[in-house]
């Protein structure tokens, strides 16, 4: 993934959760550190403001269908892994589209 593109997916992130550019460390420059610290958030937001992450996967658009199938047969240690995986795929399908429409 592109350096460009791992930015614009960050922002995303921290624009539909209502983050603080400081909420995620500074100078994510791989993917999997990206999924590292949303983990965190998205594993707190389970425990502590189901409602928050309910709105913030409204607002990123993850397919409902895909979080009640992560919610119902995830074991409970990997359910904020994959809903991590879910935001983190489609804020990319977002990016690809602005990316491929803005002709950048």
């Amino acid at each position: 993934m592109s350096d460009n593109k791992l930015t614009l997916t960050t922002q995303l992130i921290i624009k539909d959760f209502s983050l603080e550019e400081t909420d995620l460390p500074e100078g994510i420059s791989k993917i999997d550190e990206l999924k590292v610290a949303l983990k965190k958030i998205v594993s707190y937001l389970l425990d502590r403001d189901m409602s928050r992450l309910l709105l913030a996967l409204y607002r990123i658009d993850v397919s409902e269908k895909k979080v009640k199938q992560v919610l119902a047969e995830a074991e409970p240690g990997k359910i904020a892994e994959s809903i991590t995986d879910l935001i983190i795929e489609r804020e990319l399908q977002k990016v690809e589209t602005r990316i491929k429409y803005s002709g950048q």
